[in-house]
């Protein structure tokens, strides 16, 4: 797994235009039945080296949006030198097939969380207690423009349930959505000055 850090804070792809989030989602969330709560614990963000070599979306803008939708979960981001409580697994993409309806293509976001009693710094050490798979039908820009609206499902949805795959909708104009989107963009705008340059470390 590779360790995503903010960087590459330069690009134009931050601006306000990319976040025109769509209502319908489809959410796929498993939990452990002994797994803690969300609120107050620390994580790392990670993700596979064939989920950022495979697809074109800014990772920056991912980053920043999925930070800012767990923050407002009360999880906060480990520094770079401590053991995180939780590792957080980032998958995304967009499908692609010619075929498919475009009302039925789907953009999707998943956080598969670990937990780490061993306090390693750069690779969980216990199993996995949260799975959140959220999908948003019919999206016909880049991934980008969802992720605040994915985000913010994935991360109200930690720690839940779902049972079978559901259906939900979220307003289009959904504050929780913008507080997502204008604490994201505050972020880039920030540039991160205490985060360093990607770095690939071994993990799940």
């Amino acid at each position: 797994a590779y360790e995503i850090k903010e960087c590459d804070w330069s690009s134009d792809v931050c601006s306000s235009d990319l976040f025109a989030g769509r209502h319908v989602l489809v959410v796929d969330a498993l939990a452990a039945p002994d797994a803690p709560k969300p609120a107050g614990l620390s994580y790392r963000l990670v993700a596979r080296k064939s989920t950022l070599s495979s697809t074109p979306a800014q990772i920056p803008v991912v980053k920043a949006c999925v930070d800012a939708a767990l923050a407002g979960a009360g999880l906060f981001e480990a520094p770079a030198t401590a053991p995180a409580d939780l590792f957080i697994n980032l998958s995304f993409g967009q499908s692609s097939t010619p075929r498919v309806d475009p009302s039925a293509r789907e953009t999707y976001l998943q956080l598969s969380v670990r937990t780490n009693p061993g306090r390693s710094i750069d690779q969980p050490t216990g199993p996995e207690i949260w799975d959140v798979r959220i999908a948003v039908l019919g999206l016909s820009g880049r991934i980008e423009s969802a992720m605040p609206l994915l985000a913010y499902a994935a991360a109200a949805n930690l720690g839940t349930d779902s049972k079978v795959e559901t259906r939900i909708e979220i307003p289009r104009d959904s504050p929780a959505v913008k507080a997502v989107r204008d604490a994201a963009l505050k972020r880039l705008d920030d540039g991160a000055p205490a985060s360093a340059p990607s770095t690939p470390t071994k993990g799940s």
